[in-house]
C-alpha cells in the first residue's frame, strides 16, 4: 500500500508535489519509533537522505510518559520534521510505517489521541517549499527502526 498526501495549508499556497519517483531534489525522511508498554517510554529514529546531502543524517531522541504506540510514531516524525526544518531543507518526502498517522495527516482519519501532534506536524510542514507523506513497509525502514529501539533501550537503562 503506497499512499502520497499532499499538504495544502491555503488556497494561495498551494503547494504541488509529483508522485514519489526520486527524480526530484526532495530529501527522504524516514521516521520510525519503538514504545515499552510497561514504563510508557517510548524511543525515536529518524533518517534524512537523498543526493543533496553529503551523508545520510540519522538522529533520535527518547521521552516518557508517552501513551502509546500511535503517539510514538507521530512525536518521531514531528521530531523528525523539526530537525530538516532547522537544517534548512526545502524539500521533503516523508514515510512512515504507520498508515494510520499518515491517513491522519491528510485528514481521512481523526484520532484523538494523536490530534495535537498532527496539528504540530501540519504547522511545521507549512515551512517547506514542498513536503509528501507517505506509507512505507517497514522492512524499508531498518536504519530508523533500529536507531529507535537503540533510543528506548539507552532510555529505559
Amino acid at each position: 500500500m503506497k499512499e502520497n498526501i499532499l499538504l495544502t495549508t491555503s488556497p494561495s499556497t498551494t503547494r504541488q508535489l509529483a508522485q514519489i519517483d526520486g527524480s526530484n531534489d526532495a530529501i527522504t525522511c524516514k521516521t520510525d519509533a519503538a514504545w515499552d508498554k510497561n514504563t510508557k517510554t517510548a524511543g525515536f529514529g529518524w533518517v534524512l537522505e537523498g543526493p543533496p546531502l553529503i551523508a545520510p543524517i540519522h538522529g533520535s531522541a527518547s521521552q516518557s510518559f508517552i501513551g502509546s504506540p500511535l503517539v510514538a510514531e507521530a512525536l518521531a516524525m514531528r521530531s523528525a520534521l523539526c530537525m530538516a526544518q532547522t537544517r534548512g531543507i526545502a524539500s521533503l518526502r516523508v514515510f512512515t510505517d504507520n498508515s494510520t498517522l499518515v491517513r491522519a495527516i491528510s485528514g481521512k482519519h481523526q484520532s484523538k489521541e494523536i490530534i495535537g501532534v498532527v496539528h504540530d506536524i501540519r504547522v511545521i510542514s507549512s515551512d517547506f517549499a514542498s513536503i509528501s507523506f507517505s506509507y512505507f513497509s517497514r522492512s524499508k525502514n531498518s536504519v530508523a527502526d533500529a536507531l529507535a529501539k537503540a533510543s528506548l533501550q539507552f532510555h529505559i537503562l
